[in-house]
């Protein structure tokens, strides 16, 4: 399950699997699960608001692909580009909501993991 699949409760409850298909390629899958016996009514909301929101054309999935894709292509030019990091909040007894130590936690899993440990 780790790290290929992130479960959300946004629009609906969202289930999203990655998987990497070369260094710089990733295929990603998303479903919006409903409840059993949902309204028809319900169902079309909450289907047009998960597509609206995290639909290839959505509010959030193109934003976060260009994102990804802008990463990428940072990553290709570290030596040129060293200082990228996600040390934001790294000091903090706190963290805020805007501090990356979600990231940096994701990060020390996925290394502990590959590492065996």
């Amino acid at each position: 399950m780790f790290p290929n699949l992130v479960v959300n409760d946004i629009m609906a409850i969202t289930v999203r699997t990655f998987y990497p298909v070369a260094p710089d390629l990733m295929n990603v899958r998303s479903w919006a699960l409903a409840p059993k016996g949902e309204e028809p009514e319900a169902r079309h909301r909450r289907l047009n608001n998960f597509l609206e929101f995290l639909g290839p054309g959505g509010f959030a999935t193109p934003d976060d692909v260009e994102a990804l894709e802008s990463a990428q292509r940072g990553y290709g030019a570290l030596k040129f580009a060293p200082w990228n990091d996600i040390s934001r909040g790294m000091h903090r007894e706190v963290p805020l909501m805007d501090d990356e130590e979600q990231m940096r936690a994701f990060w020390r899993e996925w290394k502990r993991r590959m590492e065996g440990e």
